[in-house]
């Protein structure tokens, strides 16, 4: 057995916006087919806040990787 380090990956705070987004735009076009009435506009603007805030927030909280040990 190796007792090298193995770093482990996160995913990037945008890939998360971005699935977040893609999720509440399912459930946005599943609520439609129910015969939920949406205001396009709001949602639309409502997404684009979201993922704004989102990606702030992902730039904001991110730590910058550390450099390889030898």
């Amino acid at each position: 057995m190796s007792s090298e380090h193995v770093p482990t990956s996160r995913p990037r705070g945008g890939t998360v916006v971005w699935g977040v987004l893609l999720t509440l735009t399912g459930l946005a076009v599943l609520a439609v087919g129910l015969g939920v009435a949406l205001d396009v506009q709001a949602v639309l603007i409502v997404l684009l806040a979201v993922g704004g805030a989102g990606m702030l927030v992902s730039a904001l909280v991110r730590r910058p990787e550390e450099p390889p040990q030898d």
